[in-house]
């Protein structure tokens, strides 16, 4: 559901807009009239009180600042409910002027006809760290802009390791024998999960790397067809864990969000998740450290580049002023901004900003330069949350019914052909 709907007042950064210089407004056909308001989806709440929320309330408020002839009206809005609500109302002409959007559903969204291309201006900004062909829809126009980057990583409990007089794995059969020496101790020795109530988020992504390490395509001639050796080294993957007692006692209703809280409450001893976790987990839970992804039989350990984007609604009547805050969004003024709050920046420019010449940058440095290096982007396909809900279904048959993993593999891509 739309949880919050405001409009920000800009009175009190004033000052900041003195540091925005050469950001005054320049009038656009999409604001002839007058000032133009736009509806702007986004799942964070900026009253909320988290570096993420602190820095996208900043940056509205800067935008604003800078462009006194443009409002935001932001909308707080889950990505399961943009998913549901975007097709609907693009159909009714009622679509946000923009909106963030996980990228690996882009291509289905745009297939639903939730966005309208991105105006010509923004060919001209040139400096993306990866290609962003692949936010494009089924025409091969692209709809959406990256707005931060992730990949995966594997996260590991450096306390429980040495307990149990581990090593950090670098192969997936390492990481089986280590998460059972863990389990043996009393904790969860790989924790992820097969809930399908938040988009099965973790299974999904897990995946997703996993895939693009072992150079396994998920569709031909439009048909999922990863049900291959490839494909079913992950199912033994994670029947493995399973014959080690690894999993969570949860596992079939764990979620990326308590995969993660376990990881930071120290009763989770490895994982595979995103990015986005490392500097958070850096302050609060300074024993839960991050390496390049465990290697399978065959591959390597670059992963999947995701993340969210920013595009804009279909019949947008303000293409121009949504795209000049886009523009804005994704530049060097506002991801220097996003990045105190642990996102990683993705244009190049940005890294111009002297906040990244400070040692409070250097982890998201590091984890640019990981992202840049360790990972790619993937052109996904159209129904890409069938494909998660599948492997969510038939990670929970690997659990209850101790089906193989070739037998998991197999049934999510048949589920996902449905």
């Amino acid at each position: 559901m739309i949880k919050k709907r405001w409009s920000l007042a800009l009175a009190f950064v004033a000052a900041g807009a003195v540091l925005l210089s050469g950001c005054a407004p320049t009038p656009d056909s999409s604001n002839s009239d007058g000032p133009v308001t736009l509806n702007y989806w986004d799942f964070i709440d900026p009253t909320q009180d988290n570096p993420r929320a602190h820095a996208l309330k900043e940056n509205l408020a800067n935008f604003e600042a800078a462009n006194p002839d443009i409002k935001i009206n932001l909308s707080v809005v889950s990505l399961g409910d943009m998913l549901s609500r975007l097709p609907q109302a693009a159909a009714a002409g009622t679509a946000p002027d923009v909106f963030k959007m996980f990228s690996p559903v882009v291509p289905q969204m745009a297939a639903a006809g939730a966005y309208t291309p991105l105006p010509p201006a923004a060919s001209k900004v040139t400096d993306w760290l990866l290609p962003t062909s692949n936010l494009a829809g089924p025409d091969g126009k692209q709809v959406a802009e990256p707005y931060e980057y992730r990949a995966c990583v594997l996260y590991y409990n450096q306390k429980i390791l040495d307990q149990i007089g581990a090593e950090v794995p670098t192969t997936y059969d390492q990481v089986v024998d280590v998460a059972g020496k863990a389990a043996a101790a009393g904790y969860t020795g790989f924790g992820t999960g097969f809930s399908d109530t938040d988009n099965a988020a973790i299974i999904g992504t897990f995946f997703d790397c996993f895939m693009t390490q072992t150079g396994q395509e998920l569709q031909k001639d439009g048909k999922y067809d990863f049900a291959t050796a490839k494909g079913a080294e992950f199912g033994d993957f994670l029947a493995g864990l399973r014959d080690a007692n690894a999993l969570g006692k949860n596992v079939v209703s764990d979620s990326y969000g308590s995969v993660a809280d376990g990881l930071a409450n120290g009763t989770v001893a490895m994982a595979v998740l995103g990015t986005e976790r490392i500097l958070t987990f850096s302050k609060t839970a300074p024993d839960v450290k991050w390496a390049s992804l465990p290697t399978a039989s065959t591959g390597t350990d670059t992963g999947t580049t995701f993340g969210w984007t920013l595009g804009i609604g279909a019949g947008s009547k303000h293409v121009d002023a949504a795209w000049k805050f886009i523009e804005y969004m994704t530049g060097p003024d506002a991801g220097a901004t996003m990045a105190t709050g642990g996102e990683v920046p993705t244009r190049a420019s940005t890294y111009n900003e002297s906040y990244f010449s400070t040692p409070e940058a250097d982890i998201t440095n590091a984890i640019a330069k990981y992202v840049e290096s360790n990972s790619e982007p993937r052109n996904y396909p159209l129904n890409w949350n069938t494909l998660a809900q599948g492997l969510a279904s038939a990670g929970q048959s690997l659990v209850l019914n101790g089906i193989s993993g070739t037998e998991f593999i197999k049934s999510a891509q048949d589920s996902a052909n449905k």
